[in-house]
């Protein structure tokens, strides 16, 4: 009976690492993020404010506390002296103490960031270029309307958008998996001066491809800084 509900708990699990969170973008005036992994929404920007009538409630109480107070406080003050503390003369031995800097320890040079930085590059490198590479795009959806002050210029930034939204679906194709299914709209308005654009899309990754790439991403570097005493030093520097 045990080995029925341990091997049940295992297989849950995988089942909950197999599945995909979901991060959905929206630009239409202003951007729109929702984060959710099953039925469950994470995160959500901007995010949705409640009204609480009990907190309205009780920040008008405490408001009006709060002023009273303050009118018994004003009416307090008018038959009172204020004594002034006396002041605490420091030494001179310790005011120099004081202001003596410490000059024990060596700070981290150049050589030393470098070297952080040179670990960081060969740790990152593989493991992301592989989490980009498994991470999914759905629904693409791209409409913008190119405007201008006159026809020409309309004609102008028709241009220069269709080719700065091809690079960029050129780039987001060779790192990302994208799906197919998008919908890419770039139309010129020559009777309008500004220029409109609408866009969404949703991501996709496995938490099973996060836990393995922060493991990947953990034992590379421990191999890096075992293997390379500079690194192991320039860490050491940043410690103190």
């Amino acid at each position: 009976m045990g080995w029925i509900i341990a091997l049940t708990v295992i297989l849950a699990l995988f089942l909950l690492l197999c599945c995909s969170a979901a991060v959905r973008l929206e630009y239409l005036g202003e951007i729109r993020v929702k984060i959710s992994y099953l039925c469950f929404t994470i995160v959500k920007f901007p995010a949705v404010k409640k009204k609480n009538k009990r907190k309205d409630k009780k920040a008008k109480k405490a408001l009006k506390a709060a002023d009273s107070a303050a009118m018994g406080l004003s009416g307090d003050k008018s038959g009172t002296s204020e004594i002034s503390a006396p002041e605490k003369t420091i030494p001179s031995n310790q005011k120099e103490k004081k202001a003596a800097p410490d000059k024990k320890g060596k700070k981290a040079s150049l050589k030393d960031y470098f070297e952080i930085a040179k670990l960081a590059v060969d740790s990152l490198g593989r493991p992301l270029k592989k989490l980009l590479r498994r991470t999914r795009i759905y629904d693409l959806r791209i409409n913008i309307v190119c405007g201008g002050e006159d026809a020409a210029k309309a004609a102008l930034n028709f241009g220069k958008t269709n080719i700065m939204i091809g690079s960029a679906l050129g780039w987001i194709d060779n790192y990302f998996t994208l799906k197919p299914a998008e919908e890419i709209r770039i139309n010129a308005d020559f009777q309008s001066e500004e220029t409109t654009a609408e866009a969404s899309c949703l991501i996709k990754m496995s938490l099973f491809t996060a836990l393995a790439f922060l493991f990947t991403l953990f034992f590379r570097a421990v191999k890096y800084y075992k293997s390379h005493p500079e690194a192991e030093r320039a860490v050491g520097m940043l410690r103190k």
